[in-house]
């Protein structure tokens, strides 16, 4: 590989990081779809993982926070990590760092799309509880967001 091609690789990592955090993964897929061989790459990725510029745990715990804000449950946050390959260690990590209240944000997730009030009706608080469900959050998280308490 020449020099000309190593700056290039560089500066194509090195933009991509200064905009935000990318996992390891999401960057070999970007430089594949630039057109760029995997074997030319690869080591300069190692690099910059190795001097901790690349980092999946950062990325992890940025990506986790951003969805946690965004009201997603924790079910949601594993996997979209591991759609980025985050490994499982990692995703728990991110999960520990973000310090989430998976309760409290279930029950503000619920009252901003519901309202405030206990629902009586079985097949209103069933919408609730799938509603709950496919943000990602747990059953107990869900149970604890309908009650009446």
């Amino acid at each position: 590989m020449s020099e000309f091609d190593r700056k290039i690789i560089t500066d194509a990592i090195t933009r991509m990081l200064a905009r935000r955090e990318h996992s390891f993964n999401e960057i070999v897929r970007k430089l594949k779809q630039k057109g760029m061989p995997t074997e030319d790459f690869i080591g300069i990725l190692e690099e910059f993982r190795t001097a901790d510029i690349q980092s999946d745990a950062r990325f992890a715990e940025s990506r986790a926070r951003a969805l946690y804000l965004k009201g997603k449950g924790p079910r949601t946050i594993k996997l979209d990590l591991q759609q980025y390959g985050v490994d499982e260690y990692c995703a728990h990590q991110a999960l520990e760092e973000i310090d989430a209240d998976w309760f409290e944000s279930a029950k503000t997730v619920k009252i901003k799309k519901f309202g405030e009030f206990y629902e009586t009706d079985y097949a209103a608080r069933q919408k609730q509880k799938q509603f709950l469900q496919y943000r990602g959050f747990y059953q107990e998280h869900i149970d604890y967001a309908v009650s009446s308490d």
